[in-house]
């Protein structure tokens, strides 16, 4: 009797197994297809995106000699903000001043607060060539709708008359240059990153709202893709076990390829689903690499009105394109971008420091951040290490090593010693589940773009074919209903 009913029990658990697999599988089939088609569209086409080097390169040279409002000053003026940078803005020089409630603009000649840049400013700018359409004023576009953009809006889109359908995106608070796509760009990640990543403007516009629907859609998905594989064994087994063993019980024709498929296609989609959903932890489970804010204040040492020079930066180069300010160790950092891409690094009082001095003071300032740290070393990052691809590091990168016992490594930017990641073990347990189960960014593959696109492709096309005969049976389940 206790047999049988534990029999029962296994039956009913199969039965619900079933149900749950069968109308959840029809009502996410589709998205599997996507999901999977669009990651392949993704791997060579990605999110247009315009480079901090390229960006600087289209700017205007700042005009140094107009200056007149010192960088304390303009700190001052902004309200205590958490950043600096000095811009051309609308043919005139700018502090662009980031604050808890938003981005402020101060007029680097009088120290007023700057309103934002009409169209016909961004019209008469030196950037835009012959042919261009009037600037169209946008809040939210499709190229443009991650919340990094959104202390930056509204938008001036400028289409270009190139041949190539560029677009260039204009901030109206700052007068940068934030993004550029063309039309190939465009039509390419309509059928990849915005499909993929569900980058849809109503949806995306909106972080929070983006955020759980995606992340529960994904887990709803991961569980479709454990209970087709539970099933998919207990089928098999039951199959191996009769007069003719088989792979499969199944007779008809789709059932049985969406079975022999799943069976060889199981490990990659559970794997890809489950690095899929963990895309969007966005610290739920794991760390975001993120220092707290008291170790961001421990790593500055002061706050940027009382560590900023209250002197003008007459020792700049006239090119340079942009003027960042920060702190590090309680002194001041002003970072030189040049129209070439490359930054010349100058300490407060604008003399160009070292990169090995900058290094210590890097790493004595993480060392104030972690007080539980007994020492600490520095030593420039491999740009073709795993997590330097994987976290998009730039080459400039130092990883700051402490000695204690469970402290993390901490990575920051050897030109402007931002920091870039704390990497404690949260952060590199999700690294490499992540990484290396999504985009099998792994030593031996990481540094081979091709031979990763090319062991990426296979799986992500079996893992399509899978799905495709989810959808036909899925339609066929719908049409048996009606």
């Amino acid at each position: 009797m206790p047999a049988s009913r534990a029999n029962a029990r296994r039956r009913q658990a199969i039965k619900a197994l079933v149900w749950f697999h069968r109308w959840l599988g029809v009502a996410t089939c589709l998205i599997f297809a996507f999901w999977f088609a669009s990651g392949a569209v993704l791997l060579f086409k990605p999110f247009p995106s315009l480079s901090h080097a390229d960006q600087v390169r289209l700017e205007a040279p700042i005009d140094v000699g107009a200056v007149a409002i010192s960088p304390r000053g303009a700190v001052i003026a902004a309200g205590q903000p958490t950043a600096l940078r000095l811009v051309q803005r609308g043919g005139a020089p700018a502090y662009i001043a980031t604050t808890p409630d938003g981005t402020i603009a101060i007029d680097a000649r009088s120290g007023q607060r700057l309103g934002d840049l009409s169209p016909e400013d961004i019209g008469a700018d030196r950037r835009s060539s012959p042919g261009t359409t009037t600037p169209v004023a946008i809040a939210y576009d499709q190229w443009v709708v991650h919340n990094r953009f959104d202390p930056l809006r509204p938008f001036y889109r400028i289409d270009l008359a190139d041949g190539r359908g560029t677009s260039l995106y204009c901030s109206a608070k700052t007068g940068e240059l934030v993004q550029r796509t063309t039309a190939a760009d465009r039509g390419w990640n309509w059928v990849g990153a915005v499909l993929h990543w569900a980058y849809f403007t109503p949806l995306r516009s909106s972080f929070t709202a983006w955020d759980r629907t995606v992340w529960i859609l994904s887990f709803v998905a991961l569980l479709v893709a454990i209970a087709g594989t539970i099933l998919g064994i207990i089928r098999m087994l039951a199959a191996r076990r009769r007069r003719t063993p088989s792979l499969t019980p199944y007779r008809q024709r789709w059932m049985r390829w969406h079975h022999l498929l799943g069976l060889f296609a199981s490990v990659f989609v559970l794997s890809w689903t489950l690095s899929g959903w963990l895309s969007m932890d966005h610290g739920r489970l794991f760390s975001r690499g993120q220092p707290t804010a008291e170790q961001a204040a421990r790593y500055a040492g002061a706050p940027l009105a009382t560590a900023l020079p209250n002197d003008l930066p007459a020792a700049i180069p006239a090119d340079t394109r942009q003027l960042d300010f920060t702190v590090v160790g309680g002194r001041s950092l002003s970072v030189a971008w040049q129209p070439d891409g490359t930054v010349l690094t100058y300490d407060g009082d604008y003399t160009r420091i070292a990169p090995a001095t900058l290094q210590d003071r890097i790493g004595k300032a993480v060392l104030t951040a972690f007080p539980e740290a007994s020492g600490f070393s520095v030593a420039p990052i491999d740009p073709t290490a795993t997590y330097a691809l994987a976290e998009g590091w730039p080459a400039t990168a130092v990883r700051v090593t402490l000695r204690g016992k469970a402290l993390p490594d901490v990575y920051a930017d050897g030109t402007d010693g931002r920091l870039l990641t704390v990497m404690n073990d949260s952060r590199a347990r999700y690294a490499w589940i992540y990484y290396a189960l999504h985009t099998f960014n792994v030593p031996g593959l990481a540094t081979h773009p091709l031979l990763r696109r090319i062991v990426v492709l296979i799986p992500l096309m079996l893992g399509f074919l899978f799905s495709l005969t989810g959808v036909v049976l899925g339609v066929q389940r719908l049409r048996k209903i009606h």
